[in-house]
């Protein structure tokens, strides 16, 4: 048997054919979902005079085509570039009128949606005032260390302006939060401008601007804020995640050396009784030795990384996250390999990404990119079958194998990320299921004993166009003694990295 043939045996990953890598393709039913669109600004009922900004937020699954302002029930103006905004101009109105306004969200399939109808009345109406007192302008900080936004606003008629009335956004990441005072930790890094915005009672509004730079972090965790993101673009439609706790995610793969450096004396002696034949000869004698120290964790098990996380979580005196069902889906007396593990809700240990946590960190946080490092083909950036020199590979087939964990570092996304597409596909908490992940903290559960879990991220004998965010392996077990179906299966190209939550306001570090 050849090496080649052996490790297609060994190694059996299918990508789930949900939907078209190809952009330009159309595939399934006409799309009939609506648009949703609202007006964020002036609120009704309000008093305003002269040229009056009127700022929309619009949504669709498929795309925005236009959004039209309409003003008392006549077409005033269109925009059809995000984030939808219009001026509209009051001078021609009397004083005291009231006039109506609406706006339609119009999506690239034609669907039509029409937000609720406000009022505005003509009429003299002092700004507030607004004084942003920090951060100041030009200040660095480093991805997951706290900044704290904070400002005071007055107003001839609200007086002084309270949280509700304050609100902060960055011009990379939307809206921050609210709140005279407001920490900080979730900067995604590069160049950000923080506007602080008061809005009184009617509507009128003062903006400060304040510039920052925000630079990778010392640590060998990224840290991500709790809060709503989206998930799914551009490949599959999009879906909202909420995570309700913030947490911290390795910036590289588990390597060698940190599971064999941590793992209990149980688990290493076992996995050192394995014979090479095991392997087919795919991998070097000395895989578990110092010469790999730097490499991907490999040839491991589900079983095995999730009992390195317990033994982490218990080293570091934190709660374990996982428990273990057998086939009738309760606890058993004792811990068998072929148990179904699953994540234990609050706790605060170590453990493997969800898919909706890794698929927001290897974006970004943005939705709109295909790939970790932007929107660029595969190529030299990642691990794969696109690069025709990846650095420093383990020959495990026809010279090509995995490299060092702390390869491609020079494609760090911004959250300081690298290596997520390519090297060895990383190995989630989620069983895998036929719906992507949506809604609060989601994970994947079944309540089938067969099961298998979701894989993220390509491998290295991947093509390119595999290394998508979005795209989902689904792993099914190889067992190479021929047993009953169990989460045993060893693989060259399958790894992880690890995640641990935070309590709101924690400190990481």
């Amino acid at each position: 048997m050849s090496q080649k043939a052996a490790i297609l045996g060994v190694i059996i990953l299918i990508m789930l054919a949900v939907a078209s890598c190809d952009e330009d393709k159309t595939t399934g039913p006409t799309d009939k979902i609506a648009p949703s669109v609202s007006i964020l600004s002036p609120w009704d009922g309000v008093t305003r005079e002269g040229e009056v900004a009127v700022s929309v937020e619009a949504e669709d699954n498929k795309g925005i085509n236009r959004v039209e302002l309409y003003v008392a029930n006549k077409l005033y103006t269109t925009d059809d570039t995000a984030p939808y905004s219009f001026v509209w101009d009051m001078d021609s109105i009397a004083d005291g009128v009231a006039t109506s306004i609406f706006v339609k969200a119009v999506d690239i399939s034609g669907n039509v949606k029409k937000s609720d109808v406000i009022s505005i009345t003509k009429g003299d109406s002092d700004p507030p005032m607004a004084t942003l007192a920090s951060p100041s302008d030009g200040t660095e900080v480093m991805q997951g260390y706290l900044l704290v936004l904070s400002g005071s606003a007055t107003d001839t008629e609200d007086t002084a302006l309270g949280d509700a009335n304050i609100t902060w956004t960055s011009n990379l990441q939307g809206k921050l939060g609210q709140g005279l005072s407001l920490n900080y930790r979730g900067f995604v890094i590069g160049n950000h401008v923080i506007t602080m915005s008061a809005t009184d009672s009617d509507g009128n509004t003062d903006v400060k601007t304040v510039n920052i730079k925000v630079t990778d972090n010392d640590r060998d965790y990224a840290y991500i804020q709790e809060g709503t993101y989206t998930i799914g673009p551009p490949v599959f439609e999009k879906r909202t995640v909420v995570f309700q706790r913030p947490f911290i995610i390795s910036k590289t793969e588990l390597s060698m050396s940190e599971f064999f450096g941590n793992a209990t004396d149980a688990l290493l002696t076992e996995i050192l009784k394995r014979p090479g034949k095991k392997f087919y000869g795919l991998y070097p004698e000395d895989i578990y030795s110092d010469t790999y120290a730097d490499y991907p964790a490999i040839f491991l098990t589900l079983f095995e990384f999730i009992q390195y996380c317990d033994t982490m979580s218990e080293n570091d005196g934190l709660v374990k996250c996982y428990k273990y069902l057998d086939k009738n889906n309760i606890e058993p007396d004792k811990l068998s390999k072929s148990a179904k593990a699953i994540l234990i809700p609050g706790a605060n240990g170590w453990r493997l990404p969800t898919e909706a946590e890794w698929e927001v960190v290897a974006s970004g946080g943005s939705a709109s990119v295909r790939y970790p490092w932007g929107n660029e083909s595969a190529g030299a950036r990642c691990n794969s079958m696109s690069d025709p020199m990846p650095p420093n590979m383990i020959d495990l087939v026809d010279g090509r194998g995995v490299s060092p964990v702390t390869s491609y570092a020079a494609y760090r996304n911004s959250f300081g990320m690298y290596n997520m597409a390519g090297n060895v596909a990383e190995m989630c908490s989620d069983i895998f299921l036929g719906e992507l992940p949506s809604g609060i903290d989601p994970v994947g559960y079944s309540e089938l004993q067969s099961v298998d879990y979701v894989v993220k991220g390509g491998a290295w004998y991947g093509n390119g166009i595999d290394m998508q965010i979005p795209l989902r392996n689904l792993w099914i077990p190889f067992d190479p003694d021929q047993k009953a179906p169990q989460k045993d299966g060893w693989n060259t190209g399958i790894g992880t990295r690890l995640v641990r939550n935070l309590d709101v306001g924690e400190a990481p570090w």
